[in-house]
Formats: C-alpha cells, structure tokens, sequence
C-alpha cells in the first residue's frame, strides 16, 4: 500500500492524524502548505492518497489537486477534502476536480480515518 499525504496548514491537525493513522498502520507524510505536498508527492512516488484542507492561505486544496494531476499526469492519486468554511461553490469545484469526500471540520476522527482506512485499502 502506498503512503497517505495529508496538508493542512493548522499544525495540531497534522500531528493528530498522523498520530491517529499510525494506529492504524498507515505510513503518513505531512504538510503545511501545497508547496510541501507537491513537494512530498514528488519526493515520495508511493504516496497515492492525499487527504488536503480546502481553505489554505497559499494554495487552496482544489488548486493543489488540480497542480498534483498536471504535475503527474501518469500517477494514479485519490483525493479526499476536509474544511471548516466550505461554500457550496467550493464543493461543487472539489467534486469536478474528482475529490472522493469532502469531511468538516471539527473533524470526527473516528468517521475521517474509518473512511481514509477504507481508501487507502484500495490505493495502488
């Protein structure tokens, strides 16, 4: 299975899921920024899961799918949103850029890593 990448630009929320993934087994890399994950998704060819916020200050989440697929046209990844503001407009970009999820924040743990589990099960 390959690695999870999530981005998020609130610390505390990296280092819980990390932390909650690790239970699980997941190998989970991190980042604050899209820079950072695009970075990482270059870095790290077995990342095939990014779990990204939509509300970032340099580069929204939409924006980091839309740059991670034209950066990697041949590589399978699977996307999964989380956010704390999503307007139905961002949803609605989320789901044309082929997000698999959308989860809000307060995140649930319990539901997010039941669901990332689940995907990364099925991840190249």
């Amino acid at each position: 299975m390959g690695a999870l990448l999530i981005v998020d630009d609130e610390p505390e929320y990296l280092a819980e899921l990390v932390e909650a993934l690790g239970y699980h087994d997941i190998r989970s890399v991190a980042a604050a920024n899209g820079a950072q994950a695009l970075l990482a998704l270059r870095r790290d060819p077995t990342i095939s899961l990014v779990l990204t916020d939509i509300r970032m200050p340099d580069m929204d989440g939409i924006a980091l799918v839309e740059a991670a697929r034209n950066a990697f046209p041949g590589r399978i990844l699977r996307f999964v949103m989380m956010t704390g503001h999503a307007a139905p407009l961002d949803l609605e970009r989320a789901r044309a850029a082929g997000v698999e999820g959308c989860f809000p924040k307060p995140l649930v743990f319990e539901d997010l890593c039941a669901a990332l589990i689940a995907l990364h099960k099925y991840s190249p």
